[in-house]
């Protein structure tokens, strides 16, 4: 598949960055929306040398040199490709592109402004719409959008997923779980064992076997799991702000309420609409406030969470 051919570089001494080449390809991945084998791409400066992403894309480049998280750096590979292909890819893709980099409104967005009646019969963008109201926390919305495509489409995963998150987060879990041993027996390939593939192995989005975070939460969820095999999963839904509230409560259950506290801050203040998040990163700095006995601790973010919970009536 090639989706890049003849873009202009500068005339400077090719040096390859493999660390940037290595996130460009995953990111490059994820924009398409290819998971298994190589996307073939190809960039040539004016003198038609072959020239590495670093070089074809060197303002991204570095910014990227300067950002220490893999979203952050996966943010501006993004807005990199948006100015050559935005639209050049599919609809559904447009819309998977802004949920995962954490732009889930900008996505209903682009919907309201570029979608017409024949859209909402495609499979592909109402299963990547299904993700997108999931993220929102409209879980009807995006149970009725997943059924929708799985009716075009009954093989659909990304609309199984949806299905299945949307269902968890209901409290309909036999009907969630039922989907989700269907995904893992269907989707485990001939070199995988079961009983050696690791959790992030498992989730991932190159591995395409179920890329899910409420799944991902689930086998978390046990004594086991650890501050590293946690974070490593992060990285691939921190676009998720009920994963990302779940870590949080996980630090807080482990004993580390200060890491805990200010990963809820941090999806409160990205997430302001997700409730959990809010009203817990408030109510962890209260009781940090009764503990040191400190009454202007976190005043600004406190006042922040307030003014939000005010707003949406929420106790």
């Amino acid at each position: 598949m090639s989706f890049f051919k003849g873009l202009f570089g500068k005339s400077t001494p090719i040096v390859e960055d493999k660390a940037f080449t290595i996130d460009f390809e995953d990111a490059l991945k994820r924009y398409i929306g290819v998971t298994d084998g190589d996307v073939e791409y190809e960039f040539k400066d004016q003198k038609g040398n072959v020239i590495p992403p670093s070089h074809a894309f060197e303002g991204a480049y570095n910014q990227w040199k300067g950002i220490q998280s893999a979203w952050d750096k996966r943010g501006v590979i993004f807005a990199a490709l948006d100015s050559i292909y935005f639209h050049r890819i599919p609809k559904a893709q447009v819309i998977e592109r802004f949920v995962i980099d954490r732009y889930p409104e900008k996505a209903l967005q682009f919907v309201a402004a570029n979608l017409n009646e024949a859209d909402y019969s495609d499979p592909e963008i109402l299963a990547s719409l299904a993700k997108c109201h999931f993220i929102l926390l409209n879980f009807e919305e995006s149970i009725a959008l997943a059924q929708k495509a799985l009716e075009q489409d009954r093989d659909n995963k990304k609309a199984k997923i949806a299905l299945a998150d949307s269902f968890h987060l209901t409290g309909q879990h036999e009907e969630a779980h039922q989907i989700y041993q269907q995904l893992l027996e269907n989707s485990l390939r001939n070199e995988w064992k079961s009983d050696e593939i690791n959790v992030l192995q498992l989730v991932d989005f190159k591995n395409d076997i179920i890329n899910s975070s409420v799944y991902a939460v689930a086998i978390l969820s046990v004594p086991e799991a650890d501050e590293t095999i946690w974070n490593s999963v992060a990285e691939e839904f921190y676009y998720c702000p009920y994963f990302r509230s779940q870590h949080a409560f996980w630090y807080i259950r482990s004993g580390e309420s200060l890491k805990g506290v200010v990963k809820l801050l941090a999806t409160a203040e990205e997430f302001p609409w997700y409730r959990d998040a809010v009203v817990n990163a408030r109510s962890s700095i209260l009781q940090f406030r009764e503990q040191m006995q400190s009454d202007d601790l976190w005043e600004d973010k406190l006042q922040y969470l307030t003014e939000i919970m005010q707003k949406n009536n929420w106790n």
